[in-house]
């Protein structure tokens, strides 16, 4: 069973509840390897990304491998030890990265999954695309970005991402699998209320979700305000002193933000984002009907989220000292951190 993503759709709750419960898992049949990863199975996207694409991807350089084909003959080895001494027949990956894999990592993953297993089930939840959007700029700030939301719409090319169809088409084609599960992932809609229930039932998991070892969502949001001073951080730590990957850097201050965040969260206006989602309408449909059996072409069926949102990306400079002692940002830091409040401020 391959649990692709997308990103943005409760992941990494999921994956941190498999984790928890693997040994439970494990006495219903399945294995949820740690080969792979303990939690997120990253290694297993790294393991199918063509050589040139994996340079680009910071995780890859904490393998600690000199090359490519010396990490995959590894990486092999050790998942097909784990998966004969486990004595289970059913075998569950989960990552998030895979979902946007070029066609090339796809083709490998199918010779993978061609080798290890008689039968595939794919699963995939999709989320309306204007909500995914907004939803997914709060993590790329997580990790760095310093573009306004608004700009990173402009400047960016979401077909990859976004045309449903063209993507789970393109899976279905390369990995021909025995089972391809489409989930719309709407809240209101999951199996008894439950992410993790819903997923037990797209995977085919008999069991009571709510029976085994509960925890906490993850990746909890930032607000409008928060997500501003992180930008505006994120702008220190690349003009001042040159850091791009900001991922480890930025934990302690996210975890800091997400638990003092109340406010509004940010979003695009309405006219925009009607204008955004008119672009996968077609695309939409073609997966309602074809993958859902939905003939009303309607993929999703709840509106976009408005409740406790702004379109106002701003903070006050008059707001920094506030964020500064709550994020225990060093002083040093506090004088060009607030050039950049106030000169972002003017920015409207």
């Amino acid at each position: 069973m391959l649990h692709i993503g997308s990103g943005k759709t409760g992941t990494s709750s999921i994956q941190y509840f498999l984790h928890r419960n693997r040994d439970r898992l494990a006495d219903l049949g399945l294995l949820y390897p740690q080969t792979p990863g303990g939690t997120r199975h990253a290694r297993l996207g790294l393991f199918i990304q063509p050589d040139d694409v994996l340079q680009d991807i910071p995780s890859w350089g904490r393998q600690r491998f000199d090359t490519p084909a010396e990490f995959r003959k590894a990486f092999r080895r050790r998942l097909f030890r784990e998966i004969g001494e486990s004595g289970l027949s059913r075998v569950l990956f989960s990552d998030e990265a895979l979902y946007g894999s070029p066609q090339e990592a796809l083709r490998r993953l199918s010779r993978f999954t061609g080798r290890i297993a008689d039968s595939v089930r794919i699963v995939v939840y999709l989320r309306r695309q204007d909500d995914h959007l907004v939803s997914r700029y709060q993590q790329v700030v997580k990790v760095g970005e310093t573009r306004r939301l608004a700009e990173r719409m402009q400047q960016l090319d979401f077909s990859k991402t976004y045309n449903y169809y063209g993507r789970v088409r393109t899976w279905q084609r390369l990995l021909k699998p025995t089972e391809f599960v489409v989930r719309r992932f709407e809240p209101g809609h999951f199996v008894d209320g439950s992410i993790y229930q819903d997923f037990f039932d797209a995977v085919g998991i008999d069991a009571r979700a709510d029976q085994l070892e509960q925890v906490k969502s993850r990746n909890e949001s930032l607000d409008a305000e928060a997500l501003e001073f992180l930008r505006i951080f994120n702008m220190y730590r690349v003009e001042t002193q040159g850091v791009t990957q900001l991922a480890d850097a930025n934990r302690p201050v996210v975890i800091r933000l997400v638990n003092a965040s109340t406010g509004p969260t940010l979003t695009l206006p309405n006219p925009f984002l009607d204008e955004f989602m008119g672009q996968w309408e077609e695309s939409n449909r073609g997966v309602a009907r074809e993958f859902l059996g939905d003939e009303s072409g309607q993929l999703f069926r709840l509106p976009r989220k408005t409740r406790n949102t702004t379109t106002e990306q701003h903070l006050d400079p008059a707001r920094l000292d506030h964020f500064l002692e709550l994020a225990e940002i060093p002083e040093h830091m506090h004088a060009p951190m607030r050039t950049l409040a106030e000169r972002e401020a003017k920015v409207r």
